[in-house]
């Protein structure tokens, strides 16, 4: 397992030392949860959940793969897992045995203009990202050119680290565009946007830095990449879910004034009588006599139209019947077949 995979394994909550298997234990309610191997292995895909609510793996792309419906993104029941026994304190002992995750909280003084003040602030970084961005963020600044969730300056080890996540403009660190880097001592300057922002690694404690959930609408913007991929998706669900013509059908004329004639069936359908799509000069045919046409899910069907003299199909009265290729419509004195087409 290499280091991203172990971050995502880690997750949102803390893992202790267990020699026969992984413990992971909630951030907000210190539950805690021996995992067999076989499972272990899966976590990094997958979404997890204590029995407070809260998430203990899973990222941003499987929640939102989630909310598409895409089906490929288990969830793990860790009910069966769960220490009933495990007290506080001895949680607490657990945890500052870390062996991924043994440094302590680092805190960085962030100078920024925000949304609606200015920024000069310790903030104290410890599992959460500090986040910046136009909303939903601990440091918002408002400007159009930030994308939701623009960056974020995340503790990693002993080290913090400045994430750009996936912006519409780029982030700059020091004047040069970054996924990620290091945030060394000394004072930086870091570029969101049209946004200037100075960091500068600090010694006290500051504001701790917690969770900030996002709504839904929000978290598929936060994401401009993701998102594009999740409407390709539904556009190519919604394209299958259309329904398919045939390959071509048309209406044969095969007795009365137009025999021999030919009319193809379009996506609108056709409307024939004295006044319609297919005019024929009858007067035993009702101004709207019938129309043929295809249905919500793709089917050719036949619907008389309140005609005087009655509209049938294979001798049979057609009011809102099926049609199949083969099939014969007698109108007035006219005959018609509908054949299908190469």
């Amino acid at each position: 397992m290499n280091a991203r995979e172990r971050r995502a394994l880690i997750g949102r909550a803390a893992l202790c030392y267990d020699p026969r298997m992984p413990r992971i234990r909630c951030p907000k309610c210190s539950q805690a949860y021996d995992i067999p191997a076989q499972t272990a292995v899966k976590l990094p895909t997958s979404i997890a959940t204590c029995g407070c609510g809260e998430l203990l793996c899973g990222n941003r792309e499987q929640i939102l793969a989630r909310f598409a419906s895409e089906g490929s993104i288990p969830e793990i029941d860790l009910a069966a897992f769960r220490i009933e026994d495990a007290a506080p304190a001895a949680r607490a002992e657990a945890r500052e045995d870390d062996p991924f995750d043994t440094s302590q909280p680092r805190s960085v003084r962030v100078i920024a203009r925000g949304a609606t003040e200015s920024v000069n602030t310790v903030f104290t970084i410890d599992r959460e990202p500090l986040w910046i961005g136009r909303r939903g963020c601990h440091v918002e600044i408002d400007d159009a050119e930030l994308s939701i969730r623009h960056c974020s300056i995340v503790r990693r080890g002993d080290q913090l680290l400045v994430v750009d996540h996936d912006s519409h403009t780029g982030t700059f660190f020091d004047g040069e565009q970054i996924e990620e880097a290091v945030v060394g001592d000394g004072t930086h300057l870091l570029r969101a946007g049209s946004a200037l922002i100075c960091i500068e690694p600090a010694a006290g404690p500051g504001r701790p830095v917690e969770a900030i959930a996002l709504r839904e609408d929000e978290l598929l913007e936060a994401s401009p990449q993701l998102m594009k991929r999740l409407l390709e998706r539904a556009a190519k669900a919604q394209a299958a879910q259309l329904p398919v013509a045939p390959r071509r059908l048309v209406l044969i004329c095969t007795a009365g004034s137009l025999s021999g004639q030919e009319f193809e069936v379009g996506p609108l359908g056709l409307v024939v009588g004295r006044e319609g799509d297919v005019r024929v000069p009858d007067e035993f045919l009702s101004r709207k006599h019938f129309s043929i046409f295809f249905d919500a899910e793709g089917v050719l069907r036949i619907r008389d139209m309140g005609s005087r003299n009655g509209t049938f199909l294979n001798t049979l009265p057609a009011r809102d019947t099926r049609v199949r290729p083969g099939d014969q419509i007698k109108a007035g004195v006219n005959e018609f077949r509908v054949e299908e087409r190469e």
